[in-house]
């Protein structure tokens, strides 16, 4: 659950610093930035991002649907 709890964190300080028109450069990079500085596996870090930029066009859809985060993070932690 800890696990969780960070990522949600990670990804409410991107939604500050993002842009609406997909995933920039910028917002990956903050994302992975974010994330190890969570004290996160980069590998685990690298998952989630390109299974959340897979699932979702943009940033701001990816926040509007982040009740399926839980999912996308336990995937990549059995990966």
């Amino acid at each position: 659950m800890k696990i969780f709890t960070q990522i949600i964190a990670v990804v409410s300080i991107i939604i500050f610093s993002s842009s609406c028109g997909g995933w920039s450069k910028k917002d990956k990079e903050i994302y992975l930035n974010e994330c190890k500085r969570a004290k996160l596996d980069s590998l685990f870090c690298n998952c989630s991002l390109e299974k959340i930029m897979s699932r979702y066009a943009n940033f701001e859809e990816a926040m509007r649907n982040e009740e399926d985060f839980p999912e996308i993070l336990v995937s990549c932690k059995q990966d």
